[in-house]
């Protein structure tokens, strides 16, 4: 249980879901580096770096040197092994009252997919 609050618990804050959602949607092998995470949530890079770096404690994204700029993309083998615990402690139903409910809210949540 307390590895599930440490997921919740970062996820919690509105700017890390999302910035998780904009890394499940790159293309496999496209990472993202501060400054474009930074333009298209609308915070500065400082505060991105601070998400990425609870993120990264939890271990749902990882950087990759790119020349002097690191890029960042989600691991979604370890995204995978959140969900199933999700499952597995809350049970499928509460998932699927989830999606409903966000789906009838016109938003989507990658996390819960």
């Amino acid at each position: 249980m307390r590895e599930l609050a440490r997921f919740f618990r970062a996820l919690g804050d509105e700017n890390r879901l999302r910035l998780v959602s904009l890394l499940t949607q790159q293309e496999s092998g496209h990472a993202l580096c501060v400054g474009r995470l930074a333009r298209e949530l609308g915070v500065t890079p400082s505060a991105v770096s601070q998400h990425l770096r609870v993120l990264k404690d939890l271990g749902l994204v990882h950087p990759e040197r790119r020349g002097y700029r690191l890029h960042y993309f989600l691991d979604s083998e370890r995204l995978a092994i959140y969900q199933q615990f999700v499952r597995e402690q809350l049970g499928e139903d509460f998932v699927i009252r989830e999606r409903e409910q966000l789906a009838q809210s016109g938003c989507e949540d990658p996390v819960l997919s």
